[in-house]
């Protein structure tokens, strides 16, 4: 009879156990998000969410921009390292997400300096999703602002901006449009353009939902404006991975 009282109680102490540790690490969420862009290239993202007590989470993310073009072409090193962190807000009964954040860009893209640079620039940016039954929509606005420039003269900004609405076609399936346009801004070595855009690109959207909050998304369509002879068209495929 004891050893049956032992092994009851130390099941329910194991049980207990199990079911604190399932609920503390419902605190912590990661994700991946990978991105191919026509233009811009490869791009992985790591996404980080951590819950407080309070009305918002705490976010952190790291983009890996490994173009070699945002670095230092030659060498394939210095290449762009975006980090920041932010604070993630749920509306209307966890409709909408909003995320400001605030990011630091890394490398030698903004600086034009002949080695890495930390913090060569500042990035506040800002996403927000909104999802129920019909409607399907993520935006996101970031501007990367030079703050270790070694030159005045080949000082320049970054403006980023990107939207997906979309309808729910099915429990799987949205189908939409998209937007995005990235831009050099405040050229301080041109006296008549003070900005040069890289890309606009306007086209049409597909997003498969599949099973534990996996998503891919495909977008094509028409490169509306460049000036640095960027392609007529475009794509951009991605695809976000909680793990």
């Amino acid at each position: 009879m004891k050893k049956l009282i032992i092994i009851v109680v130390a099941l329910f102490i194991q049980n207990c156990v199990q079911a604190q540790e399932k609920k503390e690490k419902k605190k912590t969420t990661f994700a991946t998000k990978i991105i191919q862009n026509s233009v811009a290239g490869f791009s992985p993202i790591f996404f980080g969410n951590f819950e407080t007590n309070k009305s918002f989470d705490i976010t952190m993310y790291s983009v890996f921009w490994t173009n070699t073009s945002f670095g230092n072409p030659e060498k394939g090193s210095d290449q762009l390292l975006e980090t920041g962190v932010g604070l993630g807000f749920k509306l209307l009964d966890g409709k909408m997400y909003l995320n400001p954040g605030i990011g630091f860009g890394h490398g030698k893209f903004f600086s034009d300096a002949k080695g890495t640079k930390v913090g060569e620039s500042i990035i506040p940016n800002t996403f927000v999703a909104y999802h129920d039954n019909i409607f399907d929509v993520e935006a996101y606005i970031a501007y990367y602002k030079s703050i270790r420039d070694t030159d005045n003269t080949s000082s320049k900004d970054l403006f980023l901006f990107w939207a997906a609405p979309g309808i729910n076609v099915s429990k799987r399936l949205v189908v939409g449009g998209f937007f995005e346009e990235l831009a050099f801004m405040n050229l301080e070595n041109d006296d008549v353009n003070k900005s040069i855009q890289v890309y606009r690109f306007l086209g049409a959207s597909v997003k498969v939902k599949l099973d534990n909050g996996i998503a891919f998304r495909f977008s094509g369509g028409a490169n509306l404006v460049t000036d640095v002879g960027a392609s007529d068209e475009f794509y951009k495929v991605s695809a976000f991975i909680p793990l």
